[in-house]
């Protein structure tokens, strides 16, 4: 399925962004190897036999991130010209989660101590403060590049090197997925939007759209937004959290913590720091969080998260 979209996705980047016609081979294959890794982290026969890998060599755990620096040469060719800085700045954001957790490789360590909590913070902090903006060459760069080796070094040093269980990082839906995922959607709505209008923070727009630009937005959110911020709040912080909370309710407790660390990460929106959007994002976490809960998928809780962002950027 993934496969078959790969044609149209080609072409829709190839007529609407401005790539340079002489970097388009480079692009296309650099998108290619990310795709690639992003889509055999979900196989877990993959995972097992990479666990297996990583049981047996140290140097070859701290080796394969690497491979992502490949798609990251490709990417910036007939760009701009690579930078050292930079360079060194992508091997240090996609090697340090990896080498924080490298002391619990060959064995599932129960309970989050403070090594998963600073390969946390060594994945999210540098996107939430904005750092990885001069790794990346370009918009373009950052904002498709970096979502899908972020969630690449994230579930290999979490699923694979750290042996997270319970993450689900999964892509395709399921039906059951796609029942939960469209009805914690509409609960949301209910709520969302009169608060969204009691906080004066949306606005309805009655612009008509076209049925195509709805769905390449919502693809486009589904894999380079949903997908990565629910990787990280469910998929790692939530279900660490529940390793870790010594109580009969601590499913519910790591919901909760996970939902208000998701909606604190958007007070840096302007105006800063926005405390309505952060209201508003922990409420959503709330629901991104409980159908996560239920279905143990991201694919799930991605459709929710999805659908929320895309309606909302498109009619308020």
């Amino acid at each position: 399925m993934l496969a078959l979209g790969a044609g149209p996705a080609l072409w829709i980047f190839r007529n609407w962004l401005p790539i340079p016609k002489g970097s388009f081979l480079a692009f296309a294959i650099s998108l290619a190897l990310l795709a690639a890794g992003f889509v055999a982290l979900s196989s877990s026969k993959i995972v097992e036999w990479l666990r297996s890998l990583v049981a047996k060599s140290l140097t070859l755990t701290v080796a394969i991130p690497l491979l992502l620096l490949v798609p990251y040469v490709m990417g910036s060719l007939g760009n701009h010209p690579l930078s050292a800085w930079a360079m060194v700045g992508f091997v240090a954001y996609v090697e340090l989660p990896c080498i924080l957790l490298l002391p619990d490789r060959k064995r599932a360590v129960s309970g989050a101590g403070w090594r998963d909590y600073a390969a946390m913070l060594s994945l999210a902090l540098p996107v939430v403060a904005g750092w990885t903006a001069g790794i990346w060459t370009g918009t373009i760069g950052h904002a498709l590049f970096r979502p899908l080796a972020s969630v690449c070094a994230g579930v290999y040093s979490f699923v694979v090197v750290r042996r997270l269980e319970r993450v689900g990082y999964r892509l395709l839906w399921q039906r059951d997925d796609f029942i939960q995922g469209v009805l914690c959607f509409v609960l949301f709505a209910l709520l969302a939007i009169p608060l969204g209008y009691a906080l004066h923070f949306i606005r309805f727009r009655p612009l008509s759209y076209a049925p195509q630009v709805f769905a390449v937005r919502f693809l486009g959110t589904y894999l380079l937004i949903a997908i990565p911020e629910e990787v990280f709040f469910r998929g790692i912080l939530q279900s660490s959290l529940e390793q870790s909370l010594r109580s009969s309710r601590r499913e519910w407790y790591a919901l909760i913590l996970a939902s208000v660390v998701f909606g604190a990460s958007h007070l840096r929106h302007p105006p800063v720091p926005n405390w309505k959007y952060a209201i508003l994002a922990t409420l959503a976490g709330l629901f991104y969080g409980a159908v996560f809960r239920r279905r143990r998928r991201t694919s799930s809780s991605a459709l929710t998260h999805a659908l929320v962002d895309t309606i909302w950027s498109m009619w308020f």
